[in-house]
């Protein structure tokens, strides 16, 4: 009887790890074409550069944080929720859209985007180690235009 149970609890585990990879996978696109790449920098005084990146599907766009301080890219109205590839300091949230980590300075975050649209979004930028007065987390607003 001991021996059924372990062989049932088995069979369940492995039921349930497919269904969670089944649907990690339903999140990725891989067979989504890489058509190209878009940078797009955080400088320290100008902000975003550009502030507006019109893309195709299968762009995967690079953020690069210039900016001298830890840096978190949040999507605003429309979410990314499929990505092809593999992206960069961002994860998929319990919501099932894709979320950035923290940037450190110097490091680069990517996303490469599938579903076509208009995805408007902030990046919340902390103050610089260099910055004699610490101020608050500034706003920087950006919109990525998926064709």
């Amino acid at each position: 009887m001991k021996y059924v149970r372990v062989v049932a609890a088995c069979c369940l585990a492995f039921v349930l790890s497919a269904g969670i990879a089944f649907a990690q996978a339903e999140k990725v696109a891989p067979e989504q074409k890489i058509a190209a790449h878009q940078v797009i920098r955080l400088h320290p005084l100008a902000g975003l550069d550009p502030k507006t990146a019109t893309v195709k599907a299968g762009t995967t766009v690079i953020w690069i944080n210039e900016s001298g301080g830890i840096a978190e890219i949040q999507f605003i109205d429309k979410q990314v929720t499929v990505a092809c590839k593999s992206p960069t300091h961002f994860v998929v949230d319990d919501e099932g859209v894709y979320v950035s980590n923290k940037i450190s300075p110097g490091a680069v975050a990517s996303l490469c985007f599938v579903q076509k649209g208009t995805y408007k979004y902030v990046v919340l930028r902390e103050a610089r180690r260099t910055d004699p007065v610490k101020v608050p987390r500034d706003l920087l607003e950006g919109t990525i235009i998926v064709e």
